[in-house]
């Protein structure tokens, strides 16, 4: 494919491909958000999206998947077992995310939007707790207002760097085996950090 079409499909599909792909975060995409926001904000840079349409898309992808995980701690009971999730989501972590809400009430889902890693623990544990959806939202919202442009920019102005898209596709190709071994060392730490339950 040549860059050309590719170019061509990101402008015709970038922005519900990329709200579908910040929505799939709440239920365990391997794509972490931050790293969607970045890409959409260096896709800017590359003149492929616009600010117009990639603020709007990524805020309500953002806001909308911290809305099903504190719909999740809303609605469904939790109990510890032995996958992952259940570990993520087990009493330990459930006692030490509410002791965090004790202290510091609703601005924990502030902090949370600010702080990677803490995200699903603390928005399921403000369901769990029943925080009103309104209370849960406007924090929320707060923080991704910092959050979600924050990352974007930086995303913009990593393209100083990395050039125009054809010269990002470049590198990647050059970078494969470099690439390869750093998202597998990701997945490792991924998975090493589900089997610790004191991390959180």
């Amino acid at each position: 494919m040549e860059i050309a079409d590719i170019y061509g499909l990101l402008q015709a599909w970038g922005y519900p491909v990329l709200l579908g792909l910040l929505l799939l975060t709440a239920i365990g995409s391997p794509i972490p958000e931050d790293l969607l926001l970045i890409a959409a904000g260096y896709l800017v840079f590359a003149g492929i999206l616009e600010w117009s349409g990639v603020i709007p898309v990524t805020l309500l992808g953002v806001i909308a998947s911290d809305t099903i995980l504190y719909a999740v701690g809303r609605h469904l009971p939790w109990r510890s077992g032995t996958t992952m999730e259940d570990r993520v989501l087990s009493p330990r972590r459930l006692r030490r995310a509410t002791r965090w809400f004790d202290r510091l009430g609703p601005w924990t889902v502030f902090i949370a939007r600010l702080v990677p890693g803490t995200r699903v623990l603390v928005f399921v544990t403000a369901g769990i707790r029943g925080i009103s959806v309104w209370q849960f939202l406007t924090f929320d919202v707060l923080g991704a207002l910092i959050w979600v442009p924050l990352l974007l920019f930086a995303g913009h102005f990593s393209g100083d760097g990395l050039g125009e898209l054809g010269d990002a596709f470049q590198w990647l190709q050059r970078s494969a085996v470099l690439v390869l071994m750093l998202i597998t060392i990701l997945i490792a730490a991924w998975l090493y950090w589900g089997r610790e339950e004191s991390k959180l």
